[in-house]
């Protein structure tokens, strides 16, 4: 039975993004649904901190994981937000849903925060799982600063790229991005492996991996990788080509 806590953040995160959908309504813009499905797993989070008893260690965690990372993600995304530039990849859905167009776009946004509430389920468990071993919550903490200092590198590097006006239609093969198509969603995914680390001795340790999986999936099979390589091959042609005839897409490695 879903309990009252869990209810009330599922709430949260549908009106939130019934409110990124007005935003979108009336900018005629689809990027708020990327804000706000970052910001909502952090509001959730927050949530579940004030409103849940739980040990010290387990309450840290959480503030390292999901809340600040997630507002790490909020805050680049609010910086890249421009209500008159609409990603490539809504542009697409804009135009391929030419009837009932907005009513598509309002199930699509809830089904975001349907997502969302997925994600957060990970802390909701932390928190009412046993105490995190000190040594636990170290290593988890020293692992997901490395992945947080790897994606927001992989961030700045794909944003210098892009603000120089010589790179304009260009492909970015540098820094991080030399090694892998995607370091950006490499290191999102995976600092979700501290989720199941903590929850190890608890009964929650498959829910969390379960969680993992389904993040792994959607990175390589649905709106991550494939949506936006389809949109680089349309925008960027025989250059993008050879790009991912000589880089892993997903796990950084050596060119091929």
């Amino acid at each position: 039975m879903l309990s009252f806590d869990l209810l009330v953040v599922f709430l949260l995160a549908w009106g939130l993004q019934i409110l990124a959908w007005m935003w979108q309504f009336k900018f005629k813009n689809a990027d708020s649904v990327d804000l706000t499905w970052a910001l909502s797993i952090s509001v959730m989070a927050c949530y579940f901190l004030f409103m849940l008893e739980a040990a010290l260690n387990n309450l840290l965690f959480i503030m390292l994981f999901p809340v600040i990372w997630y507002l790490r993600l909020s805050v680049h995304l609010w910086l890249r937000l421009d209500k008159d530039h609409e990603d490539s990849r809504y542009r697409h859905l804009r135009a391929h849903w030419s009837e009932h167009t907005q009513i598509k776009f309002f199930a699509f946004f809830s089904f975001q925060a349907v997502l969302s509430f997925v994600f957060v389920l990970p802390a909701y468990w932390v928190l009412i799982a046993p105490p995190i071993p000190l040594s636990v919550l170290v290593f988890t903490s020293v692992w997901g600063l490395l992945c947080l200092i790897g994606v927001s590198v992989a961030d700045w590097q794909l944003y210098q790229f892009k603000s120089k006006p010589s790179n304009q239609g260009g492909v970015c093969d540098q820094g991080l991005w030399k090694y892998s198509r995607h370091p950006n969603y490499f290191f999102e995914w995976m600092h979700w492996w501290v989720y199941p680390l903590v929850l190890f001795p608890s009964s929650y340790f498959c829910w969390a991996s379960i969680i993992v999986f389904i993040m792994l999936y959607f990175l390589l099979n649905l709106t991550g990788i494939p949506f936006s390589e389809q949109q680089a091959l349309k925008s960027r042609g025989d250059a993008y080509r050879k790009y991912q005839a000589s880089t892993n897409a997903f796990i950084l490695g050596r060119k091929k």
